[in-house]
């Protein structure tokens, strides 16, 4: 007898290629994050080109969807720059987190604030095991998933959408950040804080760390800011 046919159509379903201008989207936005491209550094069309093995026009294509990320500027008859930030956008950016981010953690704590406290806790534990295996470099990650928490558990789209504004330029600038910025025993400490809130169900305690929390990262942001190339 035929052997029976799926019930699943998802089994038979080819799923398509990505693009060559999703790849390209992603390899330059991963040099940028992560200071192979520095701060206010011009990006060539044709060397990243030559770089992907592809024409310039996914490249081209690439760099116009990356500048609504926040993450290039293109003036014309100059050409395309990686983004870079005065001491005024720098505080600008530190006040859009305060507001966004603390309206999420109250809408979070107000919906799932379970699915946020576990959230929390395993990055909380998962940051204690990398200060203790000397695993610096997986800090900023951390770093920013303990805050993807709180806008991923909000239940609120446009809040989320709003704070894409700024998420990679947030992600480069900790990038940069020196090893010494990267102990976790103050970032630790802070983020304790708050989850020993959120799990008193303190929501305007909880709200007030955060917001602390985020100022006190302005200075040092300033000084990523500052740097064209990560460290090698």
């Amino acid at each position: 007898m035929p052997a029976a046919k799926s019930a699943d159509p998802a089994e038979h379903r080819i799923d398509r290629p990505r693009s060559l201008v999703d790849l390209a989207v992603e390899r330059i936005r991963e040099a940028i994050i992560d200071g192979r491209l520095g701060f206010g550094e011009q990006v060539s069309e044709v060397g990243l080109a030559t770089t992907f093995g592809v024409s310039k026009t996914p490249v081209r294509e690439a760099l116009l969807r990356l500048r609504l990320e926040g993450l290039v500027e293109i003036h014309p008859q100059r050409g395309s720059f990686v983004f870079a930030l005065t001491e005024q956008q720098v505080a600008e950016l530190t006040r859009f987190r305060e507001l966004i981010e603390s309206a999420a953690l109250g809408e979070a704590m107000a919906g799932d604030r379970e699915a946020l406290r576990a959230r929390m806790a395993a990055n909380l534990e998962e940051m204690a095991r990398c200060e203790a295996a000397g695993e610096s470099d997986r800090l900023p990650a951390l770093d920013t998933d303990f805050h993807a928490s709180i806008l991923e558990t909000c239940g609120n789209p446009y809040l989320r959408s709003a704070y894409d504004l700024i998420a990679y330029k947030i992600q480069a600038l900790r990038s940069r950040l020196p090893v010494q910025s990267r102990k976790v025993d103050d970032c630790q400490h802070s983020h304790a804080a708050i989850l020993e809130a959120v799990e008193g169900r303190a929501t305007a305690r909880a709200q007030k760390l955060l917001r602390e929390h985020i100022r006190n990262t302005e200075s040092a942001y300033l000084g990523a800011s500052r740097n064209t190339r990560a460290a090698a």
